[in-house]
């Protein structure tokens, strides 16, 4: 069952570099962020369902808190893939993704051109900028967004692929009720 983790993991975690490398590279605009999100998470989506639906077809059946657990290591692998790859991208100076931080600080100007206040606040915001692309903080919104994406969709596959009797807590008492009646 391992593997299908790291398969199923790898996959989503590939399928995000790719979207980032897409998106840094130049090759669709910086105006996309919100697409590729969106791709990320469907393909993460797509992933979690199909390794829960192959992960009960091996097993005959699937407790809910497998469907959990092989959410969670989706998750967890995805990001660890996703990270490294961004880590990759950035090494060994960023340069990559420089683009990206100018494109994010020219549209904070150009949207708080009229804001004599905020213009003058532009050092902490191009630093924050700056901290935003740091591959830490790729790696923290990484991680939480993944796990917390997968357990969700996890949740969701369960309520229609997980055991009946799992999802409700009755975990063998068809078991002694049968002896009861005899």
């Amino acid at each position: 069952m391992v593997k299908y983790y790291w398969i199923f993991g790898g996959i989503a975690g590939l399928s995000s570099i790719l979207l980032e490398y897409l998106l840094f590279g130049g090759h669709i605009g910086f105006e996309s962020t919100g697409g590729v999100l969106l791709g990320k998470y469907a393909a993460l989506l797509v992933c979690v369902v199909f390794a829960i639906i192959l992960i009960r077809k091996l097993n005959n059946g699937i407790s809910l808190m497998r469907c959990m657990f092989s959410g969670l290591m989706i998750g967890l692998i995805a990001s660890s893939v996703s990270t490294a790859g961004y880590t990759a991208m950035t090494y060994p100076d960023g340069a990559f993704i420089q683009e990206a931080k100018s494109y994010t600080i020219q549209t904070w100007k150009d949207r708080n051109a009229n804001d004599p206040e905020e213009l003058k606040k532009e050092a902490e915001v191009v630093q924050r900028i700056e901290d935003n692309y740091s591959v830490r903080t790729h790696a923290f919104f990484e991680l939480t967004g993944y796990v917390v994406g997968a357990l969700i969709f996890s949740l969701f596959t369960a309520v229609f692929v997980a055991k009946r009797s799992s999802l409700t807590g009755n975990y063998g008492n068809e078991h002694q009720q049968s002896g009861n009646s005899n």
